[in-house]
């Protein structure tokens, strides 16, 4: 496709943490740091990737930002796509579910037959393999989402007030999705099953309500953190320090590496608590204070 004359393009999408313990592959919320991609005409398709990660972010046709532009789009465009990363790299935080989303938003702008917000999600689901980060990543705030029988997907957003903070943590080393996706059983037990289904609803219900009080009592997870959570050093320190400083719940971000602290109005001392454990530990890791935003993605043309 050829850009005729000027053209500028700014999509800036916000980072997710998923899962909030007992949701798997089920919940994902929007937080406050960002992925910008900046397109403008150019004589060719190039790419370039710097901020959070630059240097392991593929900047050519592996890059999932352009993954997203070649599902909606039959040729690349004469583009040079710039994107910054603000969202931490470790992992855990829907930095792939918000690259897949702003290619699809950036294609579907130059696309002449325009795709429904429910098609991008659905295909943005299927690039990804799962539904939780892409629909924060797309919708903002806190989304629920179901698969179908049709294999399609459902869900319901849910705006989460600001006095929820998390505190994460950052380490410096990845786990990949895929391979903790290799530790889990292939089945589980009706117990088990239960218990998440049990927990999730609360959870569900204690950030619709605003009784962010009951997040206590709702996040335990039986199907994947106990396993995930044997791949990120320190987990239980990390915790404890949350636990004993006020935190509401602690739980793995997506697959990890990241984890995060649920807090209300004791988010700085958690904070402080793990900024004095990476000292004590001696890792070259990141505390950092992040909160839900309820706005989605966002294109701006000029």
């Amino acid at each position: 496709m050829h850009m005729k004359g000027e053209f500028n393009l700014k999509v800036i999408v916000p980072a997710s943490t998923s899962n909030l313990g007992p949701g798997f592959d089920t919940l994902g919320l929007a937080v406050n740091r960002y992925m910008i991609i900046d397109a403008r005409a150019a004589s060719g398709f190039s790419i370039e990737v710097t901020g959070e990660g630059a240097g392991e972010i593929p900047a050519d046709e592996r890059n999932l930002t352009v993954v997203g532009i070649r599902k909606v789009l039959e040729n690349l465009p004469d583009l040079h796509v710039s994107i910054h990363n603000g969202i931490p790299s470790c992992g855990g935080f829907g930095a792939s579910g918000a690259a897949i989303i702003g290619g699809l938003l950036l294609a579907n702008e130059l696309s002449r037959t325009k795709l429904t917000v429910d098609e991008i999600y659905n295909l943005a689901v299927k690039i990804e393999g799962h539904p939780d980060n892409v629909s924060a990543a797309l919708y903002g705030g806190l989304v629920v989402n179901a698969r179908g029988s049709n294999g399609n997907y459902s869900r319901i957003k849910i705006a989460v007030d600001g006095k929820l903070k998390f505190v994460a943590v950052l380490p410096d080393s990845k786990v990949e999705t895929e391979a903790a996706r290799k530790l889990l059983p292939e089945s589980v037990n009706l117990g088990d099953a239960v218990s998440n289904v049990q927990h999730s609803s609360l959870l569900v219900a204690a950030m619709a309500s605003g009784n962010y009080e009951m997040i206590r009592h709702a996040v335990h997870d039986e199907l994947h953190q106990k396993y995930r959570k044997e791949l990120i050093p320190y987990f239980d320190q990390f915790s404890d320090a949350a636990m004993k400083n006020g935190a509401l719940a602690y739980a793995v971000s997506g697959a990890g590496s990241s984890c995060v602290a649920f807090c209300l109005e004791d988010h700085k001392s958690v904070h402080k608590a793990f900024e004095d454990l990476i000292g004590e530990l001696g890792l070259n890791w990141r505390a950092e204070v992040l909160e839900p935003v309820n706005k989605g993605a966002e294109v701006f043309t000029d």
